[in-house]
C-alpha cells in the first residue's frame, strides 16, 4: 500500500503541473465543447497508459541501448506540437475569430489529438521508468505492477475529467468568445514553446 501511495503522490504532482496535455484539454474545453474536451482527455490518458505499460516492460533499457529511437520520437513529438501551435495561430487569424466558439471537433479527432499530444513526449516513459525503478521493489509481483498501473490510469482519468468539466463552463466559454484571438495566440505560443523545448532536449 505504501508503494502505491508513493507512486500516486509522484504521479499527481506531475499531472497538475501545466504542460501540453493540460493545455490541449483546457483549450479544447473552452474553444470547442465539453464532449470534445473529455474525449481529448481520454486520448491523453491512453497515451499515459501506453508509456506506463512500456516503462513497466522496460522500455528505458531499449532507449539506453538504442538512443536513436528516443531521438526519433522526440523530434516527431516536437514537430507535432509545433504543428498544433500553427493551427492555433491560424485560428486566431480567422475572420470569425471573435464571433463564435470554434466548430465542433469530431469524436475520433478529439481522441486522437489527446493521444498524439501525450505519446509525442518520450520523457513520459523516462519519468515512469525512474518512478518504477526507485519506488517498486526489485522483484515486484505482477499484482503490485498491475496495481501501480491502475493507480496511474485512474488518477489520470480523474484529473483530466476534472480539467475538461471545469474548463468547459458557460462563463469560461463566454470569456473565450470575447478574447478568442488573444487566447489562441497565447495558447499557440505556449504549445510552440513546448515543441521547441522537446526538439532542443538532449535527454
Amino acid at each position: 500500500m505504501h508503494t502505491l501511495l508513493a507512486i500516486a503522490a509522484l504521479h499527481l504532482v506531475v499531472l497538475v503541473i501545466p504542460g501540453p496535455d493540460v493545455l490541449l484539454v483546457s483549450q479544447t474545453a473552452i474553444a470547442r465543447s465539453r464532449r470534445a474536451a473529455v474525449l481529448a482527455g481520454l486520448g491523453v490518458v491512453g497515451g499515459i497508459a501506453c508509456w506506463a505499460a512500456l516503462a513497466l516492460l522496460g522500455i528505458n533499457v531499449l532507449f539506453q541501448h538504442f538512443a536513436w529511437i528516443h531521438g526519433v520520437i522526440r523530434v516527431a513529438g516536437g514537430l507535432y506540437l509545433l504543428w498544433m501551435a500553427y493551427g492555433l495561430w491560424q485560428s486566431s487569424r480567422s475572420a470569425q475569430a471573435h464571433a463564435q466558439v470554434q466548430a465542433p471537433l469530431g469524436d475520433l479527432r478529439a481522441l486522437r489529438s489527446g493521444f498524439l499530444t501525450n505519446i509525442a513526449n518520450p520523457k513520459a516513459a523516462v519519468f515512469f521508468g525512474s518512478v518504477f525503478s526507485s519506488v517498486l521493489p526489485a522483484h515486484s509481483s505482477a499484482s503490485l505492477k498491475l496495481g501501480a498501473f491502475a493507480v496511474i490510469v485512474l488518477l489520470s482519468l480523474s484529473w483530466f475529467a476534472l480539467v475538461a468539466l471545469g474548463m468547459s463552463t458557460a462563463r469560461l466559454q463566454a470569456i473565450y468568445l470575447q478574447a478568442r484571438r488573444r487566447i489562441d495566440q497565447i495558447a499557440g505560443g505556449i504549445m510552440a514553446a513546448f515543441g521547441l523545448l522537446l526538439l532542443s532536449s538532449r535527454e
